[in-house]
């Protein structure tokens, strides 16, 4: 929870001539800046001493999450290993990464989602460098497990700071910025349960989205971001209703679209969005100003997974163990089903099923239809031109 890091931090201020006091009180600012979300835009701090730094600076709403991100060490690159941000089972490399999120940059292991889903692509549409750390051992997009191994697990560590929050999510989603397990200052041990979706290989073929009802991930409507999630698409709900409501969006949210939205001023922050913080996070409010809900259609995940978390237990010294802490997933029970969404019924099975209906009563078929094409098309165009057939 510590965004900030301090080295990049001091070499940006003496870069710019900020010392003393100033620098506190801009570092207390940044600081709040990155990890602020709908809960907690209050508590960045306000005062004429950062209006001027930042008009100094040149530093408008639009470079916000820039300025975090270019302060923040993506420790998923750290050269040592102990203090590297990763994702391990034993001798296995589980590919990590620096994402952007509703709550600022976090990371992410064990995702079945593209590289798109970076903070480096979301705000400067350049692909993550190719991490060698990672390769120094066998190394995997996403764990996954089977009925012949007795558990399967994972952990996530590499967190020197003083508190982390976890975030347990499908390998197919985002997190969601209201379903959080809250800080923890040692490292904790998570027990859940999955139900995975799949999906027939015909369905995307065979079965339009309004048919089937759901979405795959190159299949975006959206205008935000290039990939689609369930999850990504109530985060375009919640972008387009910030806009209507303050007028502007918050910081941490990609805009790198044909006409970019007025990213907020952190003075708005402080005051629009914690008037409507539960509008924003739940689309609806049953007590409140708001009495419809928000328009939010969002076609459901055709590839995903139901994960719900049994257990948290804390893992007590392990920061004096590993040398920090971090979050560990333990799947100790295999799920018992397997949802499948598949084309029951065809386009080929429908002309199937007219021929077989119009042959059984009408004694019509496929050789039939052809010779009435041909008699009504290609014989009357040459009688026309005077041909004897």
């Amino acid at each position: 929870m510590q965004r900030i890091n301090e080295s990049l931090f001091s070499h940006y201020c003496r870069k710019n001539g900020i010392r003393g006091q100033n620098k506190d009180e801009f570092w207390e600012f940044v600081e709040n800046l990155a990890n602020s979300t709908y809960k907690n835009f209050q508590n960045i701090p306000e005062s004429e001493n950062i209006d001027k730094l930042l008009n100094i600076l040149g530093i408008k709403p639009a470079l916000y999450m820039e300025l975090i991100y270019n302060l923040t060490y993506d420790s998923s690159y750290e050269p040592v290993e102990k203090q590297r941000t990763r994702s391990i089972d034993g001798q296995i490399n589980i590919h990590v990464r620096q994402v952007l999120t509703e709550y600022g940059l976090c990371y992410l292991g064990n995702s079945k989602l593209g590289e798109e889903y970076s903070s480096r692509y979301l705000i400067f549409g350049v692909y993550p460098e190719v991490n060698k750390y990672e390769q120094t051992r066998r190394l995997l997009k996403a764990q996954i497990g089977s009925f012949f191994e007795k558990d399967v697990g994972f952990t996530l560590l590499g967190f020197s700071s003083e508190a982390i929050d976890s975030y347990i999510h499908s390998a197919f989603e985002v997190m969601k910025v209201d379903n959080n397990f809250g800080y923890t200052e040692e490292g904790v041990v998570y027990d859940p349960e999955s139900e995975e979706i799949i999906a027939e290989e015909n369905l995307e073929k065979e079965a339009t989205i309004r048919q089937r009802k759901c979405r795959f991930y190159h299949e975006s409507n959206l205008t935000h971001f290039p990939f689609y999630t369930r999850n990504i698409c109530q985060q375009e709900c919640r972008i387009n209703l910030a806009y209507k409501i303050c007028k502007c969006i918050p910081h941490f949210y990609p805009n790198r679209i044909a006409k970019p939205k007025p990213v907020c001023d952190y003075k708005i922050l402080k005051s629009c969005f914690p008037r409507h913080a539960n509008f924003f996070l739940k689309l609806y409010e049953e007590n409140g100003s708001h009495e419809k809900p928000a328009t939010c259609h969002c076609e459901q995940n055709c590839l995903d997974a139901v994960v719900t978390t049994k257990s948290a237990l804390p893992m007590i010294g392990s920061k004096q163990l590993l040398g920090s802490i971090g979050s560990a997933i333990s799947m100790k029970t295999w799920p018992q089903n397997r949802l499948k969404r598949q084309v029951i019924f065809s386009f080929t099975d429908l002309l199937v099923s007219i021929g077989s209906t119009a042959g059984l009563f009408l004694g019509f078929s496929v050789l039939g239809l052809a010779e009435l094409v041909y008699f009504f098309t290609i014989r009357s165009v040459f009688q026309m031109l005077g041909y004897k057939i």
